[in-house]
């Protein structure tokens, strides 16, 4: 049996201005998503723990529907497909938290099949490589987003992915944060578009929103690099209130982030796609407190350095 362990990231700041060529830093936390591969007769995929949401039935000829399910697959079967051979295989996908909560689950599950899958099948790829063909899985199957997901999941620790760039530079420091995530009530696919619309609509506006948080990424990478905490704190803040301009955000996060602040908690933004989902606050206990009042699910957010691992069980 082939175990991919997997973790899961927070985007900490340039969610959505990634997308249009500015920079961002995301961080991989000590949640964990587990793959595993092992021989079959057939291939089943199974998951006992990813929730299914918008599920539909159709009673004339009992066909299941989900959006969510069939996107989740979109991404499994890809990743089979990659790889062109195939080799009947059970694939168990182990995931902590809910699926499209901001916490990069979608990517998770590309880079745990691509390496478990790999593996089982003879290759030894580096992480590198892994993060590599994740990213064209995804983007096969999402047509819009990032690199930023799967190779910050690839890869490991806090990363920074520089404007208008392919590469991607490791940031030295730490940030301590207390993360939860509440209900989403829009898919990141949806929420993509939706900015897109915007930019559509009043491009010179949508540039400079978008320009602006390219800079505040990069104060807050300094900021990181000289562990100058409050400064990072005040940049989450300004992070959020630039995404809540290009509607990305929801009521729920946004009384949320305005009461962290009345607090005076360092900081708190939402992270992700938005839409509800992922919420970042500074390490704090007040932050644990507010997350709760509002019925988030807090999870386990310590920084983790590794990226994917890989084991052979026998």
């Amino acid at each position: 049996m082939i175990v991919a362990e997997v973790p899961l990231k927070v985007t900490l700041f340039g969610e959505h201005a990634v997308v249009y060529g500015e920079p961002a830093l995301a961080m991989t936390i000590s949640e964990k998503m587990v793959v595993r591969v092992r021989e079959s007769d057939k291939t089943v995929i199974s998951s006992p723990t990813l929730s299914v949401k918008g599920l539909k039935v159709s009673l004339n000829d009992l066909k299941v529907e989900s959006e969510e399910t069939n996107r989740i697959l979109s991404y499994v079967i890809k990743a089979l497909d990659y790889f062109g051979k195939k080799r009947d295989a059970l694939i168990e996908i182990d995931s902590p938290v809910e699926p499209s909560v901001g916490l990069g689950t979608s990517a998770a599950t590309i880079v745990g099949v691509v390496a478990a899958y790999s593996r089982f099948l003879g290759y030894e790829l580096t992480k590198e490589e892994i993060a590599k063909i994740s990213r064209e899985v995804e983007l096969s199957v999402q047509g819009l987003g990032s690199r930023m997901d799967t190779y910050t999941i690839s890869l490991g620790g806090i990363m920074y992915f520089p404007r208008g760039a392919e590469g991607y530079e490791r940031v030295k420091g730490d940030v301590k944060l207390v993360v939860g995530y509440v209900r989403r009530y829009s898919t990141t696919k949806d929420i993509l578009r939706r900015v897109k619309g915007l930019k559509e609509r009043n491009e010179s506006l949508f540039k400079e929103i978008i320009s602006t948080i390219g800079k505040v990424v990069d104060e807050a990478k300094k900021a990181l690099e000289e562990g100058n905490e409050e400064k990072m704190g005040e940049l989450m803040y300004i992070n959020h209130g630039l995404l809540m301009s290009l509607g990305v955000t929801s009521p729920t996060v946004d009384n949320l982030v305005s009461t962290a602040r009345l607090l005076g908690i360092k900081g708190c933004k939402m992270s992700g796609g938005g839409g509800g989902g992922a919420i970042i606050c500074t390490k704090d206990v007040k932050s644990e407190i507010l997350l709760n009042s509002i019925g988030a699910v807090v999870v386990s957010s310590e920084k983790s350095n590794e990226g994917v691992t890989i084991k052979e069980i026998s």
